[in-house]
């Protein structure tokens, strides 16, 4: 099936929200410290960096879960569904 690009544009808007909130708020943190010196401006944008970057790996980690978790759902059995499902609340609960 393919997609318009009306659906595509509704799929993507949301995606570009978020990343443009996450990059606002590094550089808010770095206006509200500016005040501080240089040695401060250098750890809040290393801490922003930081943050990104769990931020992507953690996505990456939801949309591969929720693929196979789909997948589980359409072809496997209860026990697969069960154990995707056991899997991906662990791995949520040691992250949060």
């Amino acid at each position: 099936m393919m997609y318009t690009n009306k659906q595509l544009l509704q799929l993507t808007l949301p995606l570009f929200a978020e990343q443009f909130l996450i990059v606002f708020v590094g550089v808010a943190d770095t206006f509200m410290v500016s005040y501080a010196g240089e040695a401060a401006v250098s750890g809040v944008a290393l801490v922003d960096t930081i943050s990104f970057l769990i931020t992507a790996v953690l996505g990456a980690l939801c949309t591969g879960g929720a693929v196979v978790a789909s997948q589980s759902i359409n072809v496997g059995t209860d026990v697969e569904r069960g154990t995707v499902v056991t899997c991906m609340f662990a791995d949520n609960t040691m992250v949060d």
